[in-house]
Formats: C-alpha cells, structure tokens, sequence
C-alpha cells in the first residue's frame, strides 16, 4: 500500500505541475511540440514497452521459450523503420500545418470521413489497450504487492488519469520520460538479480535444456509459421501503434527525429533485458521446484518473491511505471479523438479541454471495467491489442502516406476492412493455422482494399480530385 500512495502523491504533483503549463491544444495533445530526441526515445519507449515486457513476457517465455523472444527480435530494427517509414511525413505534418494527432494526420492527408473512421478505430483499439494495462495492474496488486487486484488496478489508472487529465502530454511526456528512465535501471537490476538466483545464465540454461530441451530451440514450443508471424506483427505493427506515431508530434524539428532511432534502440534494447533474463530464470527456478505457478502470469511475481521483498518492491515499482506511461497515451489519444476528431469529421465544433479531460476519467472507466473482468493473460492480451491497431492503420500510415495515388475512399474502406478482419479472426484464434495472425491478416485485407479501390478509382476518375488534401504536397516530397 506505500507504493500505491507514494504513487498517487507523486502523480498529483505532475498533475499540478501540469495543469499549471497546459493552456492550449497543442500542449495538451502534443506536449507543445518542443521535445528533444532525448526526452522523446526515452519516454516514447515507456509508452511502447507497457506492462507487457515485465509481466506478459516472462510468462510467455514460460510456455514458449525462445519462441516468445521473436516478439522482441525485431528490436534492432523498429526505431529505424517506425522514423523513416511514418516519422518524416509526421513531424512535417507537425511542423507545416499543426497537426496534433495521428487521427487528425489521417484525416489531413485523406478527408474528414477517413479521419472520423481512424477517430472511432482509435477509441475502440484505446479502450482494448488500457484493459491491458488494467489485467496487467491487477496481477501487480495480487502477486507483488499483496493488495487486492482491483484495487492496485484502480489505483494505478486513478493516479494515471489524474495527471493525464489534467495536464495532458505536457504532463504524460514528463512522466513517461521519468518512467522511462527508471524501468530501463530495474529492467537490468532485476534481470541480473534472477539470474543470479539461478546460478548463473549458464546454470539457468543448462537446467531449462535438462527439463524441456524444446523451449531453447530456434522457435521454442512455437510453430516456425506462428513465431514468424509475431516478428512481422511486431516489426510492422510499430508503424501503425498510434501512441508510437504520437510522440512524433512532440519532437522540435526533423534533425531531433535524425536523432530518435538511436535512443529508441538503446532503451529497448535495455528495458527488453528483463524478458529473457527473467523468463530463463523463473523457469529454471520452476523446473528446480523453487517456483511454483498456477499460470503462465504468475512467473515473474514469484520470482520476484523468491529473491525477496526489497526485488518484489522493485518489480511493482517498474511495472507500475510501465502500464502507467502506456496508459496515458492511450487515454490522451482517445480523448483526443472524442473532443478532436469525430465531432471534426461530423462537421461539428472541436471541444475544448474540459471536455478531453472528461473523456479522459470516463474512458480509463471502461477500460478498469473491461480489463479486471478479463480472464486471458497478460501476453494474449496485448498481442490482441498491437493486432489491431496494425491490421486497422499499418495501410494507410506506410503506403497510404507515402503513395499519392492512395484515395480518400480507399483509406476509409482499407481501414474498416483490416479492423473488421481482425475482430472476426479473433473470435476464431484458436481454431486458425499456426501462423495465421490475425492483426496481419488484417492488414493484408486492409491494403488490399486500399490499393484496389484507389486504384479503381483512379481509373474511372482520372486525377482530378484523389489525394489532393493539405498533404498531398508533402507525400510528394
């Protein structure tokens, strides 16, 4: 319970903060767009690495060994491609025509329709999202700090919303990039710690070949088609996560953004440490007796608890700094697209920040509402939510920016078909092919419709109007 307090004290101070120095959209949305490349990689990776990396993936590692880490081998390279790819014609798009959000960049580049459907794709991918962050604070609460799931969930999101509501990304960039900072220290404190405890990383290995000599294959206890399906879900889906494409819009200039693929690497590549050295030693510990687990979930707590209560106080402290920064961003997005974007796109007046702010409370509501309720783990959880976002907007932020034949009607149908594509493969995971991944195949269908009907329509129109919003200039360039 002192950490939740010292949690929520600490959060109404950035609250203050921030509230104090937020006057206009632009501060609210896009953290007045002054940010360093710094300040940006280091807080934009807290937004990235979630709960997920400290609680979801140790746990998968649990059932699939090396198979989990090809979520994470892409690392080297999703910093690089996620900047070149949607980074240049965002920060542009900030820097010509002040431009605030991804939603708002859509419908800049393709009509109020398109924006009004990626404004709606957003709240409901949101909503998902934070439900993530809310399982994951529940398993926090029970396994690390011994308080009830609901609780600690209801506390963390309170904390959350209050500074986010309140002093928006002005407040959300400083928190996340203090996040940030402390998760990559104790995702290497606790990865060696583990390790540690269990004898050594050779020890560690040794005694998980010895049990289950398939979990330290190439592609773990994972079919090949099904591990490489989560490389391209989470290679390409960076470019289409709109709180990765967010903190684009926070940076100063095009030379900060030179900059970002370096500090998004390195902190990655720090914050991923605790996944592999966590998942091999909780299951050497398992395997030895020393661990016992009623669910995959339930591996880094109590290996955390084994190494005792200074690495349990630890692990909450990370973990609640994870879900904390990604769940900003979500909040801040989805009001955006509530008070912004949907009453923009339906011809109505843009609503102010009391109105976001509001939004705000009630969409963390939902979201504590749906996530504490949800039985499936932490990792299935949050491949769920990276799907969709990638099979809804992985079109029309890569080949819809960058193509200037893509069309208003396109981008529109392209991003209904990928969404509505992966809903419908969802209800039947567990009955699909081994490397069928839904966020994937519903990119595929989304780009497919994109290309196909801008195509078309191309065709039967000529150029005369296609792609020729306030963007179509810069898509050229």
């Amino acid at each position: 319970m002192t950490v939740l307090a010292l949690i929520v004290v600490l959060a109404g101070a950035v609250a203050w903060w921030g509230a104090r120095h937020t006057r206009t959209a632009a501060d609210y949305f896009a953290a007045g767009g002054r940010a360093s490349a710094w300040l940006v990689g280091v807080a934009g990776t807290a937004a990235a690495v979630s709960a997920f990396t400290f609680v979801g993936g140790p746990g998968l590692f649990a059932v699939a060994g090396v198979g989990s880490l090809w979520i994470t081998f892409s690392a080297p390279l999703t910093g690089a491609l996620q900047c070149w790819a949607v980074g240049e014609p965002t920060v542009a798009a900030a820097r010509r025509h002040g431009i605030l959000t991804p939603q708002e960049l859509i419908g800049a580049r393709f009509g109020r329709a398109a924006r009004g459907i990626g404004a709606a794709l957003i709240v409901v991918g949101c909503v998902a999202n934070l439900a993530v962050q809310a399982r994951a604070a529940a398993v926090l609460g029970e396994n690390f700090l011994k308080v009830p799931g609901v609780l600690a969930a209801g506390i963390a999101l309170l904390a959350t919303t209050a500074y986010t509501a309140l002093g928006g990304m002005r407040s959300g960039l400083l928190a996340d990039a203090v996040q940030g900072a402390t998760m990559a220290v104790l995702a290497l404190v606790l990865a060696g710690a583990a390790l540690v405890a269990a004898g050594g990383p050779a020890a560690a290995f040794a005694t998980v070949r010895h049990a289950g000599p398939a979990l330290l294959g190439s592609f773990g206890t994972v079919p090949p088609a099904r591990a490489l399906a989560w490389y391209l879900l989470f290679c390409l889906g960076t470019c289409a996560q709109p709180h990765y494409i967010q903190k684009f819009f926070f940076l100063r200039s095009h030379e900060q953004l030179r900059k970002l693929p370096g500090v998004l690497t390195l902190a990655l590549a720090v914050t991923l440490s605790v996944w592999l050295a966590v998942g091999l030693a909780g299951s050497a510990l398992t395997v030895r007796g020393a661990v016992t687990l009623a669910r995959p979930d339930d591996l880094a707590p109590r290996t955390m608890a084994l190494l005792g209560p200074w690495a349990e106080l630890v692990a909450g402290v990370a973990v609640l700094a994870a879900l904390m920064s990604t769940a900003a961003s979500f909040l801040n997005l989805g009001a955006a697209a509530v008070t912004r974007d949907l009453p923009a796109a339906l011809g109505k007046r843009v609503r102010g920040l009391t109105a976001a702010r509001v939004t705000t409370v009630v969409l963390a509501l939902a979201a504590a509402g749906l996530g504490t309720a949800s039985g499936r783990t932490v990792a299935l959880l949050a491949i769920m939510g990276w799907g969709f976002f990638t099979a809804a907007f992985l079109p029309v932020f890569t080949v819809g920016l960058a193509w200037k034949g893509a069309g208003p009607r396109g981008a529109a149908l392209g991003m209904l078909a990928g969404a509505a594509t992966d809903i419908a493969l969802e209800f039947v995971r567990s009955r699909l092919p081994a490397g069928l991944e839904p966020g994937l195949a519903g990119a595929a269908a989304g780009m497919v419709v994109l290309v196909g009907v801008s195509a078309l329509k191309e065709k039967g129109k000529g150029k005369r109007e296609e792609g020729k919003h306030v963007l179509a200039p810069m898509v050229e360039g």
